[in-house]
This record gives C-alpha cells, structure tokens and sequence, in this order.
C-alpha cells in the first residue's frame, strides 16, 4: 500500500482528512566528492606508498580533517581493502545521489588493494552508511537498476557493515548498517556512561487484539510512578533502546521510565495504518495507553506521557497529541512525513496537549521546510496559546542512527 492523493480518511471524531499523495522528492541533496588527502598523497609521493597504506589501514573509517577552504565542512575518507573487487560502493544515507551512483563508487589507488573515496559534508553531520564490495564479471546491481527506489535499494542490499568502521544501527527492515559522526555532532549521552552490567529492567512482549502487539521496556530503579514514552515502529526500537535507557537512568542523565513500543509490522501495513488518522494511533489510544497505565508505577498523567515518531510515525505523533483528547502532553515527531496530510488545524483545535518538537534534517528536502512551516502555524494561532511548539533541524538525512540520538537528547531536555 502506497499513499493516494486525495483519498479521504475520518478520525475517531469522524472529522474527515484528504490524503495529499506522494512525496514531492525535491531539493534533494547532492554528494560533494573531492579528492582527499590519501588520494592526493598516493598520486604525488609513490616512494611513500607503503607508509600511506600502513598509516590508513591503522585508522577506523571514515578519516574525518577539517577542510581547510569551507568552514563548517570536514574531509570524509573511507578506505577498503578488497583486491579480488571490481567495484567498491558508498552508500551513505544523506547523500547517495540515485541518479549517478557512479559518484559513490570508490577509487582504486594504483598498484594497490585499497579503494578509497572523500566527501565533503558538515562537521555536524552524523550518518549511517553501507559498503558494497562486487568480486563478480556481471555489472553491479546498483549500474543496472532503473528509478529512485530501485537504484537505493541494490546499492543498500549489495553493501554491508563496514569492518572498520566504530559503530552500528539497526533500521527499518532489520537490517544493520555503519555510523560515522562528525566532531561537532551532538554527543550521544549514553557514550559518556559505562554500560550497564546487570541493569534489572525488563523488556516483554504485549499481545494486543487484531494480530497487533507491542514491547514494554520496564526500568530497574522505579520506586514511583514514571514517565511513559510512547513509540511506533516498536519492532526497531526494541532493538536498541533498551540498553541505552539502561545506561542513562543508571548514570543519573534520565529518571526511570517505561516505554511502550507498538509494533508496525511489514511494510505494507505500515503504510495503511501508520501515519494515518486513525490505524495504529486508534490502537495507541484506545488500547496499549490504557493496558500500560494500569501496571504498577506507570504515571497516568498526560503531564508525564510523551509520544515519538519517525517518518510515517512521526506524522503519527502528531496524529496522537491532535486526537488523544488531552490524554498526551508532549509529542517529539521525527522527521515527520507532512507531505502526506495538513495536521495543522487538528493539532491547533485539539486542547490539552503542553508541547511538541518538530525535528527534521538538512539533508532531507522538504521534510525540514514543512516541519518549519508547521512550527511557524502553530505559533501563529492563538489556540495554541501558552504551548510549548519547537522547530529542532539538525545537520543529517532521514536516518535511525540519527532519530536514536536525537530521541534521547531530547528525552533528557524534556525529563532531565
């Protein structure tokens, strides 16, 4: 299932609302490929082959320097070493242009096994990113596919984590891919914390009526009610959140909280019933918020229950904050997908709610435009007098590894 311009969806107060249709896709970033230092060096000095192979193979990837000619951007330098290859492949979530995925392929250094390729892009920029190395005669998938969707996707399904690389994410379909941070990407709190040896929190499993069902993270050191965060796409987060929740709440930088986190299913689910008015947010409402605020130490204060979401479940949130009837404070929408429905009005009639944070990417297109607009409407109308509305762009592309960071920050400004 796809989205469908103009198809008409009610709410559970039968208010009805027009789909828009697809995603513009516009203004979509472009990947700046420069020659790096390594590059540079190996054609210059051949005498010095052997030291500048010995020196980038002892580096994880990416080599991240300042670029000395545009201020705010660093020099970005993967080096692979694949002999048998015949190409190599970056993908990289913000910038992997579709259109000439020839600009992601890396360099073969002469009389060498490494491959090496150097982007430009923000000091701030945080990414997760895939490498694809091709040993076969035919040509790589990624050449041969045709369109938007089926270029990304066989540059994605070729590549793998990269073994040099410092850290993972997990993503939407399961699948792991590489992080690489800049040195002025916001700092992940829970990396500052040593982990958890025997946190005590607990992670089960909720069945909920008509095949849905959820995970709730219970934390180890609740001695009263606590917050509760409420998150779609629960089958991701599950994943990952919990042992960073464990470290955080250990280390004193979030109180205890419990997180509930409603699973989307497969892909085709997701779009029919997440980001809609109605679907999983009706399900959000009506059954996982009541069965979890009836376990022990669970708030049940609106004050003390946030909503989050990404993409299609960022739009979600705000779905949830518009028509939970005061029954949620605060919402955080990530990346939220607004090309798909104006929420505007729904969120500006609806009473109750004391906060919302947009947050969208400058790697993103119109998703940070629309975000903007939205926060600009919301200040504007006087039925939203006296909330909390906040605009938060930030240097990266529609990424989890990315989403993961900037949940907890956020959770720590709003619960610290």
């Amino acid at each position: 299932m796809t989205a469908v311009d103009g198809r008409i969806w009610h709410d559970r107060a039968g208010r009805a609302h027009r789909e828009r249709g697809v995603p513009p896709r516009s203004d979509e970033p472009t990947m700046r490929r420069v020659t790096g230092p390594l590059a540079d060096a190996w054609h210059r000095t051949p005498q010095r082959r052997a030291d500048l192979a010995r020196d980038a193979l002892s580096r994880p990837n990416p080599h991240v320097v300042p670029d000395p000619g545009a201020p705010g951007s660093s020099l970005w330098t993967w080096v692979v070493e694949a002999p048998a290859a015949a190409a190599v492949l970056l993908w990289t979530n913000p910038v992997f242009d579709h259109t000439d995925p020839a600009l992601a392929e890396l360099e073969r250094l002469e009389g060498s096994a490494l491959w090496t390729i150097t982007l430009r892009l923000p000091s701030a920029l945080r990414a997760s990113y895939r490498i694809a190395v091709w040993e076969h005669e035919e040509e790589p998938p990624w050449r041969t596919a045709e369109g938007r969707r089926p270029v990304l996707l066989a540059a994605m399904a070729a590549g793998a984590v990269d073994s040099r690389g410092t850290d993972i994410v997990i993503g939407s379909r399961g699948e792991a891919s590489s992080v690489a941070a800049g040195p002025d990407a916001p700092v992940e709190p829970w990396r500052t914390t040593a982990p958890s040896s025997a946190s005590g929190s607990l992670l089960e499993e909720i069945t909920l009526p008509d095949d849905e069902r959820a995970w709730l993270y219970t934390p180890a050191d609740a001695t009263s009610p606590t917050p509760l965060l409420l998150l779609f796409d629960g089958d991701v987060w599950r994943r990952e959140l919990p042992p960073i929740l464990d470290r955080t709440i250990a280390a004193g930088i979030l109180p205890p909280l419990h997180v509930a986190m409603l699973d989307a299913k497969d892909v085709e689910h997701r779009w029919e019933h997440l980001g809609v008015p109605g679907g999983q947010v009706d399900v959000l409402i009506d059954r996982l918020l009541p069965l979890v605020r009836g376990r022990p130490l669970v708030s049940t204060r609106p004050a003390d229950t946030i909503i989050s979401g990404q993409s299609l479940g960022g739009i979600a949130a705000l779905w949830t904050l518009a028509l939970s009837d005061g029954d949620v404070g605060h919402a955080i929408a990530q990346s939220p997908s607004l090309w798909r429905f104006d929420v505007a009005d729904a969120l500006a009639t609806a009473s109750g709610w004391s906060s919302l944070e947009l947050q969208a990417g400058t790697f993103e297109g119109d998703m940070l435009a629309d975000a903007a607009a939205l926060a600009v409407s919301l200040r504007a109308d006087a039925r939203t007098a006296g909330r909390r509305v906040a605009l938060s762009p930030f240097e990266a592309g529609h990424d989890w590894a990315v989403w993961r960071a900037n949940l907890v920050g956020s959770l720590i400004a709003l619960l610290g």
